[in-house]
């Protein structure tokens, strides 16, 4: 029975979103640019500084953002904040289309090119009606503050400079606090005149132009990162020089030949956008390094941004990278195992691998030995487990395990749980069947020998399943199921949480889909029993007591546990204007909490993907609910 203790659990818990802003993104390894407004605005760019142990942010503002366009049509400013229609080319790069009264036709589009440390933003202006206009077109900008983002946001102090650099023909940010931290760099095509307020960190560069009927005009703003100045400005010339066509096509081959087809197209946009964000936000290259660097999310409107999870960048993105770049992933893993592995189970790292957030959690070392297996069994180089650093690191992962192991009733602890809370009882369910399934694996490389070690992992991964059965199991209002935690003396939970729903048991191989007890378990989860679960809702899903509402986790575990239900939520709910976020209202779909959650959209990505169809679940003898 589940009469656990009256201890004060101490929750970490995220606050609500009230503020629902419409925001469109995109970004390359390099930078992001994770706040465009509706009117075309770029709030801020940010860049990864592994010196730093987070990300640096060229922060602007909602009124005037950081880089924003401008149209004037004779003496009318116009107002673009509420007049474009939006959509995404390849699913990635973001594009707006405008058209005014008096016949004239605007398209922008945002193109960050893979590979570059910069992008650029092109305006394209026709004039489809009968009469000559004259029109003043380009941008506006503000630098308001230069910010380090750990979490939270916090202004730099220092030097923060503006200025014309006449060599490289480009207006010039760049934040100092004693030497140079980061710079941005801007120029146009063709060139205008830029008026820049050094000061008030102001500046514009528009062109003055009187458009005939039937003509078009087109500009572009390239835009570049560096350590500093002179560095930022000469790679503004080197994108000027590979010029927007370019770009341009390298990004769509980057972008097309990456994209995922489904046989319901329906979900196809949504796979390849969360695919993509997964991609340039969960990962990213420092910028004074060129180091990849593993975080939960590039964007500061996710309110744990900046910082590693092993959790989250080896059982959520690690997947959707596979899908996008093997030799990414394969970097992914050596870096992890390099910079995270002497803290491998602790809560949160900042990104050198240095403990953030204590807090031993076992789901999260287990994600380690899960995603090298993933990594070799869906087409990895087979030769990456031979590294030195890979041998090496997987004893120091078992010693680990090790260390929490409990002989009295052959369980694995934790002091926190998926969520990042502290656990009521010490041996989850799941975290124990993740523990498993890298035994398994552990087993396959000893009998392959390919990795030694003096301990029988076959043995370890049978006595352990037997573990798992013999305290976790216990009789529930639909039959024998499994508990969520259990004391290993008799007492357990009834509970499930989305970040590590017992749903998964069956899809990391600790069970089948047809074991009777794993079913009764998902029954449970997915009905009234359940108190987190919001049966009836408009978006019926589970959450948990560290955040209440329906969590996107949760139908992602649904598509990988043949519930067939998890396409209707993901078919309705706007999530975070289509990107994944960690909970939605129950009546609207929109985020609730933890916007612009990057790693959880490479779960998403994932799981659409490679979710048990209804004729392999018929195989196993189950169909979705």
């Amino acid at each position: 029975m589940d009469n656990r203790s009256k201890k004060k659990i101490i929750l970490t818990v995220p606050e609500e979103i009230t503020d629902h802003k419409t925001y469109y993104l995109t970004g390359n390894e390099y930078l992001s640019l994770p706040q465009i407004n509706s009117g075309g605005g770029i709030t801020s760019v940010n860049i990864l500084h592994l010196g730093y142990r987070g990300l640096m942010e060229f922060y602007g503002g909602e009124d005037l953002p950081l880089i924003g366009p401008f149209l004037k049509i004779g003496e009318q400013v116009v107002d673009l904040n509420h007049s474009m229609s939006w959509d995404y080319v390849l699913d990635w790069i973001p594009a707006f289309n405008l058209t005014t009264e008096n016949g004239l036709s605007l398209r922008g589009e945002i193109v960050a090119p893979p590979g570059f440390k910069g992008f650029y933003y092109k305006l394209n202006l026709s004039n489809t009606g009968s009469e000559p206009v004259t029109i003043q077109l380009g941008w506006k900008g503000c630098w308001s503050s230069f910010n380090y983002i750990i979490f939270n946001r916090r202004a730099i102090e220092g030097k923060h400079t503006l200025t014309y650099d006449r060599w490289t023909r480009s207006t010039v940010l760049e934040a100092s606090a004693g030497p140079p931290l980061a710079a941005l760099a801007m120029t146009a095509v063709p060139e205008a005149e830029w008026n820049l307020d050094a000061e008030k960190k102001v500046y514009s560069v528009i062109h003055e132009l009187y458009l005939e009927p039937g003509t078009t005009f087109e500009t572009k703003l390239f835009t570049a990162a560096n350590l500093e100045a002179d560095g930022a400005g000469v790679t503004a010339v080197d994108l000027r020089r590979h010029g927007a066509t370019d770009l341009k096509n390298k990004t769509c081959h980057w972008l097309d030949s990456r994209r995922n087809m489904l046989e319901d197209e329906n979900f196809n946009c949504l796979l390849n956008r969360n695919l993509f964000f997964s991609y340039f936000y969960a990962t990213g290259r420092s910028l004074d390094s060129d180091e990849l660097v593993p975080v939960t999310s590039r964007s500061p409107r996710y309110y744990v941004s900046s910082a590693f999870w092993s959790r989250d960048a080896l059982l959520w993105s690690f997947p959707a990278i596979m899908m996008t770049d093997r030799s990414t992933a394969r970097e992914l893993l050596l870096n992890v195992f390099e910079k995270h592995i002497n803290n491998a189970g602790d809560h949160a790292h900042y990104i050198n691998g240095s403990v953030l957030y204590p807090g031993f959690e076992l789901d999260q070392l287990a994600a380690f030995f899960l995603a090298l297996d993933h990594y070799l069994r869906h087409g990895g180089d087979q030769e990456l487990v031979k590294e030195e650093i890979i041998q090496s690191g997987l004893h120091i992962l078992v010693e680990k395990a090790f260390d929490n192991f409990d002989p009295e009733s052959g369980l694995y602890s934790t002091f926190l749980d998926p969520s990042d809370d502290p656990a009521y009882y010490p041996f989850l369910t799941y975290n124990n069947a993740l523990l498993q399934s890298a035994f398994r694996f552990l087993a396959k490389l000893q009998a392959e020998e390919r990795w030694q070690h003096k301990s029988d992992f076959a043995t370890l991964t049978r006595e352990l399943q037997q573990s798992v059965y013999e305290h976790c199991t216990v009789k529930g209002p639909f039959g024998m199921m499994f508990a969520w935690a259990v004391d290993g003396r008799g007492r357990f939970s009834l509970y499930d949480n989305p970040p590590g729903s017992l749903q998964l048991l069956a899809h990391y191989g600790f069970c089948s889909f047809t074991d009777l007890v794993f079913k009764n378990t998902v029954h449970w989860i997915r009905s009234s029993n359940n108190k987190h679960y919001h049966q009836d809702s408009n978006f019926e899903e589970a959450g948990s007591l560290h955040a209440e509402n329906p969590w996107p986790l949760s139908a992602c575990n649904d598509l990988l546990a043949c519930n067939a239900g998890a396409k209707d939520f993901f078919s309705r709910a706007e999530m975070d204007n289509g990107f994944f976020c960690e909970t939605v209202c129950p009546d609207s779909g929109r985020a609730s909490t933890g916007a612009a959650f990057a790693s959880g959209a490479g779960f998403l990505a994932y799981a659409l993907k490679y979710s048990i169809s209804e004729s392999k679940c018929r195989e196993e003898g189950q169909k979705p609910e």
